[in-house]
């Protein structure tokens, strides 16, 4: 059976398969599928003219759980207002996804290209979207509340504002991976953020919670005027979230923001883990409730990792940085424990030959174990337990200068780490085994990396399902 779409192309439809009726309408292929519990459609669309509402959106809004809804290559153009509400089940989400092999780009006129946001997901939940490309917008893709939805394998770019948002209710277990992210803040009138991703509200009033961050690739956000730029902001009060195995870099064009910021002062503490990180304004920055760990960050503008207080969280406690290396900043890590509780770092591997490398306050609010350093010392010595020397950054390392942070053979780091503070697993995923390593890496006896290559693009390292 074939179709003709309102483009005037021929789409050839799916072959029946027992218990399915295929139904042809100008302009949409859809495909009925009967089981058990109910009805399912499969629908396919291709591009159309400009309009305020596009098929794209009248379909969308239309899915029933168990509903799958296939773009087909091409440029999806609408003037007005694009709103999504989709509400699949636990055992039968919906599916918003582009066709095998094609790229389908959501956009809008060049005359309006920032006056609304590019997409937004309502009140959705059960919903899976995957292999979309958002280009444009205010913000790319906002999710206005909403519960188990997976956002993957998507491209957001040149918007005017920041790219993904969920600061407009409470969002609940979301999992978003493998997203390109990218030329945020465009917007040329008056001051702009450009943040890659903004999730949660500055006053705790919407949270977002159970979300896995992964795998993103995140880079050159643009921020001007009071603006910020980060590229991945988790915003008070939110909690039980993982930010892993993403890359970013360039959150620098304008502001210089942090390419990872984690608040905490939720019930719960966030992970923040195996993610790279440079040229950003503070690779990571901390307050509370926070594990870091087995991160890889460098040249970056203000430091490594900041872990201070900030107006918006009333108090510091419970935060982990554990395993990390951080090299050529201007401040390796900065902490100000004064009030805090609860607090540790220990087994990182910070560089910073001729700036300062470690700059603490409040030593006594925290635990500190196996730090191997170079570079300037204030608040702290090298005292043989807390800090070490680190030696200089070539001999502890690989190949640096090119980014290749793996513990050369004979480095101090190898076999140096405390064990009370290790974690599990390192930047690779692979085991850690006693005696463990101070840094991101454990190198288990192998003279060479085995895993990923540091470079712009994917961390190239299997995900979760």
């Amino acid at each position: 059976m074939n179709h003709t779409d309102t483009s005037g192309r021929v789409t050839s439809a799916h072959e029946k398969l027992p218990g399915q009726t295929t139904f042809v309408t100008a302009g949409l292929l859809f495909v009925l599928f009967f089981g058990s519990s109910g009805l399912c459609v499969t629908h396919e669309i291709h591009p159309a003219i400009v309009d305020s509402q596009e098929v794209f959106e009248t379909i969308a809004n239309s899915l029933k759980p168990g509903d799958e809804l296939i773009l087909h290559g091409g440029t999806y153009s609408q003037s007005e207002r694009r709103s999504i509400t989709a509400q699949g089940t636990p055992d039968k989400p919906i599916i918003i996804r582009a066709a095998d092999g094609q790229e389908p780009l959501l956009t809008r006129p060049a005359d309006n290209a920032h006056r609304f946001n590019n997409i937004e997901f309502v009140d959705c939940a059960h919903l899976i979207i995957r292999g979309l490309h958002f280009r444009g917008g205010s913000s790319g893709v906002r999710f206005i509340r909403g519960h188990h939805i997976t956002f993957e394998d998507c491209e957001i770019s040149q918007t005017g504002n920041n790219a993904l948002t969920m600061n407009s209710g409470d969002c609940d277990a979301f999992i978003i991976r493998r997203n390109h992210i990218h030329h945020t803040g465009l917007r040329e009138r008056g001051s702009t953020e450009g943040e890659g991703m903004y999730i949660g509200v500055h006053d705790g009033s919407h949270i977002t919670t159970n979300t896995l961050v992964e795998g993103n690739y995140i880079h050159h956000l643009r921020g001007i005027g009071s603006g910020g730029n980060d590229g991945i902001e988790i915003k008070f009060g939110s909690y039980g979230n993982i930010v892993r195995d993403n890359v970013i870099h360039d959150t620098n064009i304008g502001t210089k923001y942090p390419g990872i910021f984690v608040y905490g002062g939720g019930k719960e503490i966030n992970v923040v883990e195996g993610n790279v990180i440079w040229n950003a304004g503070e690779g990571i920055q901390v307050v509370s409730d926070a594990v870091v760990r087995n991160n890889i960050i460098f040249d970056c503008a203000m430091t490594g990792i900041t872990a201070a207080p900030h107006a918006a969280v009333p108090s510091m406690r419970n935060v982990r940085i554990v395993n990390n290396t951080l090299v050529n900043h201007p401040r390796g890590i900065l902490i100000r424990w004064d009030k805090a509780a609860n607090m540790i770092f220990a087994n990182n591997a910070v560089y910073c030959a001729g700036s300062t490398a470690i700059d603490v306050s409040g030593i006594k609010q925290g635990s500190f174990g196996a730090n191997y350093i170079e570079g300037g010392l204030r608040g702290i010595a090298i005292d043989g337990a807390g800090f070490h020397e680190g030696a200089t950054v070539s001999a502890a390392f690989i190949e640096p200068s090119e980014h290749n942070y793996w513990p050369r053979p004979g480095s101090v780091l190898v076999g140096r780490a405390d064990p009370a503070f290790a974690p599990e697993l390192d930047f690779n995923h692979n085991s850690r085994k006693a005696p463990f390593d101070v840094g991101a890496y454990e190198s288990d006896g192998n003279e060479m990396n085995p895993g990923w290559k540091i470079q712009a693009g994917f961390k190239g390292i299997p995900l979760t399902p």
